[in-house]
């Protein structure tokens, strides 16, 4: 890559001056500041900073694909990039195969968990958004050469199933259940929980030691397919696809077993409770078995890891997880290092924040947050009627694409960890940071493409564009979100290019005839093809036309 190539040039003139540093480059926010910049000067001065960074100008021997090496302000060293390069760059981006993608990860493998739900409770907001940002987390690692392994993690057994379960057998719905009841269901158990405490609690019981045959059994195992089925349906839509779900009822058991082997060398026994006292870590106490003698949400979660090391063979598990969940998860890593040194050094926890919806409305039909079927729908049905009342045409699967574009790219674009703002106007303009404009971009440069009629790719007269000098940062943008963890380059990077792109396009005309015609079609299918790549890492598909 040309970084490393500036990194060398850099490296052997700080050796002609009997200088030794580490070289960092970054890319100027100003593009004209040139490609990339090194403030190496600046760190190694004893004296004036820019002098030196003049003497170490001066030593960088000339290249081919380096047109410009200048200094400005207090000491920095910029790069311009030749036309050469950039006209070689365009090339090689349409002869890649798969591009953006590269080895940095290759041989690695990675369990990547996400998107897990709670059975009987429906698909909701903060579901969308550990899809969205765990589907992208597949797509760009993957793009990095690893092999990824998709995970879910369902609830099936905990004490908000069980108020489910009695709420269905309160209102009599056993033999008529559909997703809708159960969410219903849901909210009714929580909301009457005080008052039959007692009796939810024993069916909880019951649930736990898997009493075959009760009505109470009957109704969980068909509320459970029925949530799983809806699941399915949901992360489908979506985009996702899991290689296996590993059940908390089997994780409840395992780390069941786990925690009480482990007392009291890890756990200890507590008003007949077993707990972990992370207090002595500079954490929190918590019980890991509650009096029952059931595993809680952190026994389950030991229990797992438990799980995740007897079925796959891996160098790093990674699960997604809601920023509210933090401390839970900084429990549990510590507790299970303490179980196995291997289980702690070998799995992540990254935290997502919450969206907040400001304007479009929305339903909820569980009478709580918003589901997120209800918001892709809502969504959906916005885009169809922009459409109309601005007198264009657009086939409902278009629409639906254009829908999980605009929250996807809502959410993508915010750094992991931050709160997400989702304002259906504003996320639906076809102007601006939106999916649908990236979107909209690619659908412009296919529609280019499909007039191309083979001519030649000599650049001509044409002068270096803002959208090359973008361009092939695409694959050092994915490896840096793929190593932190971070689709929102990815994102950022996407909606910067078809900005670049459409200014271009506003000024250059590309079927023009010219002896350039050919090379800007090559701009063009290069635009496109990053775009698309770039759209699939975020689990967004890009339309022919809209």
């Amino acid at each position: 890559m040309i970084e490393d190539t500036i990194s060398k040039l850099v490296n052997d003139a700080l050796e002609s001056l009997d200088l030794k540093g580490e070289i960092v480059l970054e890319h100027p926010s100003d593009l004209s500041h040139g490609d990339f910049s090194c403030n190496i000067a600046m760190k190694l001065a004893t004296g004036n900073p820019k002098e030196l960074a003049e003497e170490i100008a001066a030593a960088i021997e000339p290249s081919e694909y380096i047109k410009e090496v200048e200094v400005k302000g207090p000491g920095f060293i910029n790069f311009y990039l030749s036309d050469k390069f950039f006209t070689k760059k365009t090339t090689d981006i349409l002869n890649t195969g798969n591009w953006g993608s590269n080895n940095m990860s290759k041989g690695k493998t990675i369990l990547l968990e996400h998107s897990s739900p709670n059975l009987f409770k429906p698909f909701h907001i903060g579901h969308l958004v550990n899809n969205s940002l765990g589907e992208s987390l597949v797509r760009i690692t993957s793009s990095t050469g690893a092999t990824v392994t998709p995970l879910s993690f369902p609830s099936d057994v905990s004490p908000g199933i069980a108020k489910a379960v009695w709420a269905v057998l309160d209102k009599g719905w056993e033999e008529e259940l559909t997703i809708e009841r159960i969410g219903e269901a849901y909210v009714h158990g929580v909301k009457s929980y005080e008052e039959f405490k007692e009796d939810i609690d024993a069916l909880n019981k019951s649930l736990y030691n898997k009493e075959i045959g009760t009505p109470a059994w009957r109704v969980y195992e068909k509320g459970r397919k029925l949530s799983l089925e809806y699941f399915l349906e949901m992360t489908k839509r979506l985009g996702s696809e899991f290689k296996e779900l590993i059940f908390e009822s089997e994780a409840e058991e395992e780390g069941n077993r786990i925690v009480k082997e482990n007392t009291p060398k890890v756990f200890q026994k507590s008003d007949g409770a077993i707990i972990f006292k992370g207090s002595e870590y500079g954490l929190f106490d918590n019980v890991f078995i509650n009096s029952a003698g059931f595993g809680t949400y952190l026994a389950k979660d030991i229990g797992l890891l438990s799980l995740k090391f007897s079925k796959y063979d891996f160098d790093k598990s990674v699960t997604v997880t809601d920023v509210e969940q933090k401390h839970h998860f900084e429990l549990v890593k510590k507790a299970a290092g303490l179980v196995s040194e291997e289980w702690s050094e070998k799995s992540s926890y990254i935290q997502h924040g919450r969206l907040l919806l400001t304007s479009g409305k929305i339903s909820s039909r569980d009478g709580g947050v918003p589901l997120a079927e209800d918001i892709l729908d809502s969504v959906k049905e916005r885009v169809l009627k922009r459409m109309k009342d601005n007198e264009r045409e657009m086939d409902e699967e278009t629409a639906k694409k254009v829908a999980v574009a605009a929250v996807k790219y809502a959410i993508a674009r915010v750094g992991m960890g931050k709160n997400i703002t989702f304002d259906m106007e504003t996320s639906l303009s076809l102007e601006g940071d939106t999916g649908p404009y990236i979107q909209y971009t690619y659908a412009r440069a296919s529609s280019i493409l499909r007039s191309d009629d083979g001519t030649s790719t000599e650049r001509g007269s044409l002068e270096i564009t803002e959208v090359e000098r973008l361009l092939y940062r695409f694959e050092e943008v994915v490896k840096r979100a793929a190593g932190e963890y971070e689709p929102h380059y990815v994102a950022n990077y996407l909606s910067a290019l078809s900005s670049a792109y459409n200014s271009w396009y506003a000024q250059e005309q590309v079927l023009d005839g010219s002896d350039s015609q050919g090379y800007k079609l090559a701009i063009t299918e290069a635009v496109s093809l990053t775009l698309k790549n770039g759209l699939w890492m975020l689990g967004i598909e890009a339309p022919e036309k809209m």
